[in-house]
Parts: structure tokens; sequence; C-alpha cells
């Protein structure tokens, strides 16, 4: 580790990592979380049921093809390439939605751009391993992960004040030059030490690749982790998927009382992930992580047990600060279980773990 990353925790390489949270979480919230669907959906007049076969078909793809991809970034002993790759495609398909009419061709393009988002985020995680020593490792991604949720606030007041009702895909073509902007800092300030590829590299088709993946981690320390990590990001998933519509048909909450309970919830979140990321290095990360769960379980107990809308004011923040807590902590304990010439594949698989259990809860 070069001598100026050690000295000085925003330096080029550790700015430009956190800032390309900052720029995916752009691309998640335009596309993955408020405008794709709405557009398709309610826009266009398609069946719903339109983006859920696209939403499958990716996670299927990215099911087969992460491990694959992680291993080929462990051959050449390089992840940068790859996410700079499927960055660049994620833009340019996020650019297209912008001004592609046919709704088969816009789904397509949509399940390109999504696709390619996940398959450079995965490749995004190990970078941590490579900007920030280990005493510094909790504080770097709790910082980034924080940074993330302001650019979907930025995302959410910047683009949101240029699209009207009805204009939905107005938004593709600013939400990609702002993603593809706020993405070369990392793109030009992460520098890799150029190291010699394993000799025992795992080779073969995708499928192969992620059964080797998998029986690999059934055997090793990271394995259990990922098990976990399919469990809680599973339920805090779910909770996230019908938070609002149970304070609306529970709580009595109007629009603007969801707004705002959304929006503590974020800030909840934003401070989590920064105290998680410091706590981590104090106490280690398997720690806070157990932690982080048992006050999720509180606020779920709290919130079921109780039925009363004031439960959701702290229910709400409760489970925003699990999420941010859980998003800053998990990857650093992943990055000192699995060996550096792994890091690619194993990150593939736990990228695969959070998009599979994402869909299974709700």
């Amino acid at each position: 580790m070069p001598a100026e990353v050690e000295g000085r925790l925003l330096s080029p390489p550790v700015l430009g990592w956190i800032l390309y949270d900052f720029a995916n979480t752009i691309f998640s919230f335009v596309v993955v979380t408020r405008y794709f669907g709405d557009w398709i959906v309610n826009e266009r007049g398609q069946p719903d049921i339109y983006v859920g076969l696209m939403s499958a078909a990716v996670s299927v793809a990215l099911v087969v093809a992460l491990p694959a991809i992680g291993a080929r970034a462990d051959r050449r002993a390089r992840h940068k390439p790859i996410l700079i790759a499927f960055t660049l495609l994620s833009v340019l398909a996020t650019a297209l939605l912008g001004v592609v009419e046919p709704v088969l061709l816009a789904l397509i393009v949509g399940g390109v751009a999504t696709f390619g988002f996940n398959a450079a985020d995965s490749q995004y995680h190990p970078l941590l391993g490579v900007v920030a020593p280990e005493r510094r490792r909790g504080r770097v991604s709790g910082t980034a992960v924080a940074v993330g949720y302001l650019g979907t606030l930025t995302a959410l007041f910047s683009l949101g004040a240029i699209v009207e009702d009805g204009e939905a895909q107005k938004v593709f073509l600013p939400a990609a030059a702002l993603f593809g902007l706020f993405a070369l800092p990392c793109f030009f300030l992460v520098r890799e030490r150029r190291t010699p590829p394993p000799p025992d590299g795992s080779r073969g088709g995708p499928f192969h690749q992620l059964v080797a993946a998998l029986r690999r981690a059934r055997r090793a320390p990271h394995g259990r982790l990922l098990l976990a990590r399919f469990l809680y990001v599973d339920a805090i998933a779910t909770v996230i998927q019908f938070l609002t519509v149970y304070a609306r048909r529970t709580g009595d909450f109007d629009g603007d009382k969801i707004d705002v309970l959304l929006a503590v919830s974020t800030v909840a979140s934003i401070a989590a992930a920064i105290g998680a990321g410091l706590l981590a290095e104090r106490i280690g990360a398997k720690r806070v992580i157990l932690g982080t769960l048992v006050l999720t379980v509180s606020a779920l107990v709290l919130a079921a047990g109780t039925g009363a809308s004031a439960a959701l004011w702290v229910a709400g923040p409760m489970v925003g600060a699990a999420l941010g807590s859980l998003s800053s902590v998990d990857r650093v304990l992943m990055l000192r279980l699995v060996p550096e010439d792994r890091r690619g594949e194993d990150f593939g698989l736990y990228a695969m773990v959070g998009k599979l259990s994402s869909g299974f809860g709700p």
C-alpha cells in the first residue's frame, strides 16, 4: 500500500472509490427503484409482468455470470478493467433508454443496463482492499455507503425537478450523464498493483465457475457469511418493500407522512453507515453485524407487536440504520475472510447472494 494512501483518509484513490458509490446509487434509484417500471407500466400502459419478467431474466443471467466474471478478474489479477467495461455498458444502455421507443426494445435495453450495473458493482467491492489498509476499511466503507445515500437524495431532488408526470423517459439521459461523470474518478484515481495471477486460476464455462465457486464457499469461512447474508438481506428487503404499504394501511399514514418517514429513515442509514464503519475498526465487523441484527429484530417485533402508528417512527429509522450498517460492514468482513487471489470470484458470489435474496423476500 503506498505511503500516501496509508497517511490520508481521503487520498485520491479513496475519494475515487467513494464517488463510485455515489454514482451507482443514482442509477439504482432512477432505473431500478423509481422511473423505469413507472415508465413501462403506467406511461406506456404495459402489464407489470413485463418488468417482472425482465428482472427475472437479468437475475438468472447474473446468478450464472457473476462468479465467472469474478474468476476472470482473478485470473488477470485486476478488477478495475471489468468494472470500467460494465459501467460504460450500463451508462450507454441507460442513455439509450432516453430515446428508444418500442417497448420490447426498451425492456431489453433496460435489462442490459441493469446487468451491467450489477456486474460492475460486483468488482467494485474488492477494490476496497486496494484503496484502504485493513485498519481503515471500516470508515472508508461506511463513508462510501453514506455518500451513496446522498447520491439517492441528489437523484431524487435534481432529476425529479426536471421530470413531470407522464414524462419519465426524460430522466434517463441526465441520469446516464451523472452516473458516468461520478464514476470517472474511480476509473482514473484507483490504481491496482500489477501482481501475477494465481497459477491455479479457475477456468471453464459460467455454469462450471458457479458450481466450483459454491463448492469452495461451502468449505470456507466466507461461506457462512454468505448464508447469513442471504437470510438478513432477505428479511430487510421484505421490510423495505412493504414498509410504505404497512404505514399506509395499518398506521394510516398519508403520502406526506410516508415521505417524512422515508427521509428520516434515510438520515438514519447515513449516520449508521458511518458509525458502524468506525465501530467495526474497534470491535470487529462480525460483532457489529450481530449487534445490528439484534436491533433489526427488535424493530420488527416493536412494529408487529404493538401495531401502533407511533411505533413506525422508531421501527422505520431502525431498519434504515440496519441497512446502512450492514451495507458498510459486511463487505469489510468479506474482505478479511477471502484470499486476495479469489476476491473477484468470491465477491461475485457476494453480489449474487444479495441479488437472489432481495428477490426472494418480497
